[in-house]
């Protein structure tokens, strides 16, 4: 017994630009109905598999001769459970292909009596009736015409002559529309109703798909009605957990500050400088800050000095660089920046130093540093020269 789930999840896509480059000026109905054909395929592994009918019954019609688009359809109706359905399609594929194992392999798993040469025999025996039956018709019609005018000769050897000219017309005019009826009439008898089969049957396979269409669409606008709600339910949820997972991190600040790290410390409060605290959280927020970022800068600094005083200028930068993002309004602010700038020079970075010196120059004009940041402001742009 075929596995239908295990077929549909294994049925191959195609590759439609593999195929476009072998195959550049493919048809757009071509190519449209190759990627139905595989959204179809997604679809199913999406579990919608009535989206999937949809895109594939789109497919082939785009490109009646998809026999493998075919083929996948009758696959669908087997899963869903509707055989006279899926029987419909492959048998299509059997009278369209000459070899059409696959869709022969389907119908015996749906019928195990299933031959294909007694069902092409007996679709031949109809295909001989309908013949016979407008043969027939036309038959009648010649023997119409034929009686027509044979009784028209006879007459008009007899009788033609004692007609006046009006009547004689009349006669023919009438032998004419006799012959048109009898016409119209074998058409309509033989033709009409066949027609309006194939169109009743258009009709209502349209009703139908318009109707799965407005209820597939009704499905999707209370799903998606859904998910925006859990959607904003879950952005909620997730702001206050991550509020109250950044509010204990206030527990390990205090606890780095009690043991002296400043520099741990000081970090997490920039790591939280962004969060919106409120209430009891931001006043201790605050207080820490107050607290802890002076010490971190001060200890940042005075590392840098060491490392300063020993020449090593690039270490001593990333001390100094340090110190001045916890904080760069404490007591040694103006001297930790000035040794900043002394250091860019000392390791060529001019460009770096006279930004620095400038700010230095900026932000604390009435200090001692101030001035010397002005010397060498005018060295280094004296150099430069």
């Amino acid at each position: 017994m075929i596995d239908f789930k295990n077929e549909l999840q294994n049925y191959p896509m195609i590759d439609l630009d593999k195929l476009s480059q072998a195959n550049p000026n493919i048809p757009d109905n071509i190519k449209n109905s190759i990627v139905l054909y595989n959204k179809a395929l997604e679809d199913f592994r999406a579990k919608s598999e009535d989206i999937a009918i949809i895109e594939l019954k789109k497919a082939i019609s785009l490109n009646p001769d998809f026999h493998e688009a075919m083929n996948l359809l009758g696959i669908f109706y087997m899963y869903i459970g509707e055989n006279d359905k899926a029987a419909e399609v492959f048998q299509k594929v059997v009278d369209a292909e000459k070899n059409s194992v696959m869709a022969m392999r389907y119908l015996k798993e749906i019928d195990s009596g299933y031959d294909p040469v007694g069902n092409k025999q007996e679709k031949d025996k109809k295909s001989r009736k309908k013949k016979e039956r407008n043969r027939g018709a036309a038959q009648l019609s010649n023997q119409v015409t034929v009686k027509s005018s044979a009784s028209f000769s006879f007459k008009k050897l007899i009788k033609i002559w004692e007609y006046k000219p009006m009547d004689t017309a009349r006669l023919f005019l009438g032998f004419v529309i006799g012959a048109l009826l009898v016409f119209l009439l074998s058409y309509n008898y033989y033709f009409r109703e066949e027609n309006n089969e194939q169109l009743e049957q258009l009709t209502e396979e349209n009703n139908t798909l318009i109707g799965e269409k407005n209820e597939i669409q009704k499905k999707y606008d209370e799903l998606n009605e859904k998910y925006q709600g859990l959607n904003d339910t879950f952005e909620e949820v997730k702001k206050q957990v991550d509020y109250y997972l950044n509010a204990s991190k206030l527990l390990q600040i205090e606890k780095y500050a009690s043991q002296n790290q400043y520099r741990e410390a000081a970090d997490l409060l920039l790591l939280l400088k962004n969060t919106a605290f409120t209430g009891v959280e931001k006043e201790k927020f605050d207080k820490l800050s107050q607290d802890v970022m002076p010490k971190a800068a001060q200890e940042e600094y005075n590392k840098g000095r060491e490392l300063y005083n020993r020449k090593n200028y690039q270490e001593a930068v990333e001390r100094f660089e340090r110190s001045r993002s916890y904080s760069d309004n404490w007591r040694y602010a103006v001297n930790n920046l000035y040794y900043l700038g002394v250091c860019y020079q000392e390791l060529n970075n001019t460009t770096k130093a006279l930004e620095i010196f400038e700010e230095v120059v900026n932000k604390y004009p009435n200090t001692s540093y101030a001035g010397y940041s002005r010397e060498r402001i005018n060295y280094i742009r004296g150099s430069q020269q």
